[in-house]
């Protein structure tokens, strides 16, 4: 914060130091600057002051413009507050302009992009927390949605080189876009600030909405959970344990229905062998794994690079509820007769509920590695 000021240096030092723009402890703020001494200063000059004044006291118009454009002409984003008619011109010059809403003069609140109505500055901490709280739930619900659905485009992809029959019925894809997207999605929407929202460097305005990092976070959460429900689903394919995960036991030999995952000629040939007792355990535990990783993510998704074990389960209620929902609409959708056999799902037995408990554990293990990789890369950066 800079503090720019019609006052006596003495006295606007005076003030800096009590509200702490000014501070011992922080000798890079323990300058000021009269408007004598800057107009002369060449805006060059003014740009590349080491360390830059925390305190501008008898200032002109023209200076609180020229201190407006030095701090932009070294990268900085500038908002500017002021009330007076002298304050209209660095207020429209600034990236954000701030004026005074009970004591602001017209032409001032004209050329502001924002007014405060309660003349408070610290009404703007909390609109730029809020504004941050906005754009991270934005990137959390962005991230959840194409890191679930670049999963079950992965997994069809994983089926389609391999020549194999695909995972999931249409039915299924339809009834787990709904489930798994739609409320966790909703619920990320309204999760609360993290904890050092306030302690973060400003965004690279430049930087767009995914950048390199978030990129890579995101396709290999969507990698992790494709590979693993593809791994299940060839595991129960391929052997006994299709049979094994269902609830009822339908004593039917595995080896039967084996060679009809594997496309001989035409795939559509297969179809109908496909709808056995075996590959539709495969399909159904499948459909399982993906489904609850694909809950248990957004919970894990409350933060790019801080432990989920830091943001808790319980901060944001509505996602608790929202997963529980979507759970219970899992459970229907498997258990429930008839309907069951509308989504081309079969009930699954205990063994298949510890698969599942044993997916999610890798999943927490794998996200709580790549956040730890991440929080490590932007401590260097920070050294630097």
């Amino acid at each position: 914060v800079i503090m720019i000021t019609g006052d006596h240096i003495g006295t606007a030092t005076a003030i800096a130091e009590s509200i702490g723009i000014i501070s011992a402890e922080r000798p890079e703020t323990h300058r000021a600057i009269s408007g004598a001494e800057l107009d002369l200063l060449s805006d060059e000059a003014t740009a590349i002051l080491d360390p830059f004044p925390s305190v501008f006291a008898r200032v002109s118009p023209e200076n609180k413009v020229k201190i407006v454009k030095a701090l932009q002409q070294s990268g900085h984003i500038v908002a500017m507050t002021g009330d007076g008619v002298n304050d209209a011109a660095a207020v429209k010059g600034a990236d954000v302009g701030v004026a005074m809403g009970l004591n602001g003069t017209d032409i001032t609140k004209q050329a502001a992009d924002i007014v405060l109505t309660d003349d408070n500055f610290t009404t703007i901490v909390a609109a730029v927390e809020e504004g941050r709280r906005i754009f991270d739930n934005i990137l959390k619900f962005i991230l959840y949605l194409l890191s679930c659905n670049t999963a079950e485009i992965l997994l069809f992809l994983f089926a389609a080189v391999l020549n194999l029959d695909l995972p999931f019925t249409t039915i299924m894809i339809l009834w787990a876009n709904i489930i798994a997207d739609i409320p966790p999605a909703l619920s990320l929407g309204v999760d609360p600030p993290e904890r050092n929202i306030m302690s973060r460097p400003p965004r690279n305005p430049k930087s767009g909405l995914l950048t390199r990092s978030t990129t890579t976070v995101l396709l290999l959460q969507a990698f992790f959970m494709a590979a693993t429900t593809f791994a299940v689903f060839l595991a129960a394919v391929l052997t006994p344990f299709g049979n094994i995960v269902l609830l009822h036991k339908t004593g039917t030999s595995p080896d039967t229905y084996v060679p009809s995952i594997f496309h001989q000629g035409n795939p559509e040939l297969n179809a109908d062998k496909n709808q056995s007792p075996h590959i539709a355990g495969a399909r159904s535990i499948a459909f399982g794994v993906l489904t609850v990783l694909q809950l248990n993510q957004a919970f894990l998704s409350r933060s790019v690079d801080v432990s989920v074990f830091k943001t808790g389960l319980h901060a944001n209620k509505w996602m608790v509820w929202c997963v529980l929902l979507s759970f219970a609409l899992y459970l229907i959708g498997t258990y429930v007769p008839r309907l069951n056999d509308w989504l081309e799902l079969v009930p699954l037995g205990w063994p298949a509920w510890l698969v599942i408990l044993g997916a999610v554990l890798l999943q927490v293990v794998f996200s709580e590695l790549m956040k730890l990789v991440l929080r490590q890369k932007a401590r260097r950066k920070t050294r630097i």
